[in-house]
């Protein structure tokens, strides 16, 4: 029977078989991986087990870090998932072990399945010069393959996939092959509403000299941000732990991290600078925030 452990030293080996950079750490993301990009990557027996604070957090996260994000699971509430879907939860593509090594091993074509219906992402560009080419209308094709004239229009115009028995009709009426490899995409814009005192302040702050930011509640981190530059934020907490685990996730998203504190002799700790509240104020822009930082590395 799978539990998470074993699946977690599943997708890492894959990732690891695939030359990618691993780091497992916790919260929304329980694996950052990279190779050319970044994926951010939560592994659960049943992707149903992932509630919606957990999934804004990753969206959040992967959006300021430019990273692609993904579950790997094994079943949902119903049912065990197949391995040529890509499912849906919250929005973040949830696939299966098997899936997503073939996704990080190669170009593949996929089924999309959301709300129980199964799409897929197709060429529209090519659909719609090769029915102009063969000479049929939008209602014209749409009778021959039995959809309307206003739904052929809406898939050529790419506001809606086909589901996977309209692309097959549409392959074979038009004798053309209009399967599309699996596109990963970074996580959504998303602004989670600060929890404590200490996200509130550091994000209005960081608002105030125009890094735009959010405050995420499952992560190794409390604030991510971006302007010209990506940001990782947390209280500076004594543990050496989540200060390496803070300094190796900076290193791998190509992002600065800051630690916030409320008094502090040092500078900076392993290489982090450390800001402290009191400054936050008198900081007056990004570029200003960017000279700190620097001078405290």
């Amino acid at each position: 029977m799978f539990d998470k452990c074993f699946l977690l030293n599943k997708v890492v080996k894959i990732l690891e078989d695939n030359e990618f950079e691993v780091y497992t750490t916790y919260g929304c993301f329980d694996i950052a991986a990279k190779r050319e990009n970044v994926l951010l990557i939560k592994v659960l027996v049943n992707a149903d087990g992932l509630n919606r604070e957990q999934a804004s957090s990753l969206q959040a996260t992967s959006h300021f870090l430019s990273a692609y994000p993904f579950v790997v699971a094994m079943k949902n509430n119903r049912e065990f998932l197949e391995d040529k879907i890509v499912y849906s939860r919250f929005d973040l593509p949830v696939v299966t072990p098997k899936l997503f090594e073939e996704m990080m091993t190669d170009e593949i074509k996929t089924i999309q399945s959301a709300k129980g219906r199964h799409t897929e992402e197709i060429n529209c560009f090519a659909l719609r010069e090769k029915r102009k080419e063969i000479g049929y209308t939008l209602e014209q094709l749409g009778k021959i393959i039995g959809i309307s004239k206003k739904a052929l229009y809406e898939i050529e115009n790419k506001r809606v996939n086909p589901t996977e028995e309209t692309v097959r009709k549409l392959e074979v009426q038009l004798n053309i092959n209009l399967g599309m490899p699996f596109e990963m995409k970074t996580g959504k814009v998303v602004y989670l509403r600060p929890k404590n005192e200490f996200q509130q302040k550091v994000s209005r702050e960081f608002v105030r000299i125009g890094v735009d930011n959010s405050s995420v509640y499952s992560a190794p981190f409390e604030i991510v941000g971006k302007e010209n530059f990506s940001v990782i934020t947390k209280p500076l907490q004594d543990s050496e732990k989540e200060i390496q685990t803070i300094k190796r996730l900076s290193q791998m998203f190509s992002s600065v991290a800051v630690f916030i504190a409320k008094k502090s002799h040092e500078k900076s700790v392993e290489g982090v600078p450390i800001i402290l509240e009191s400054e936050l104020p008198d900081i007056g822009s990004s570029r200003e925030l960017t000279k700190i930082i620097e001078e405290k590395i």
